[in-house]
């Protein structure tokens, strides 16, 4: 899993609770500007930052933690968990 798979969780869970990143930056104390580039996975989150959004979006840790496979030739392959 890279970041940018964390982001898309991140962002897909943020609009599940119907949270602006405005909204849900105000609650992490963070500017909109770094939940944007953490959503787009170019800057990279740390574990208590992560584990403080699932609290707030309502979803255990996993869920944003799970590898992403990939189907080629109808095999699938786990991406790797990025090191946070």
């Amino acid at each position: 899993m890279v970041f940018r798979d964390i982001g898309k969780r991140i962002q897909r869970a943020r609009e599940e609770n119907g949270l602006t990143q405005e909204q849900l930056s105000a609650r992490l104390g963070c500017t909109q500007s770094a939940l944007s580039n953490y959503e787009l996975g170019k800057r990279k989150i740390s574990l208590s930052l992560l584990t403080e959004i699932a609290q707030i979006l309502n979803r255990p840790l996993d869920y944003f933690m799970e590898p992403a496979t990939e189907e080629k030739g109808g095999e699938s392959s786990s991406l790797r968990m990025p090191r946070l």
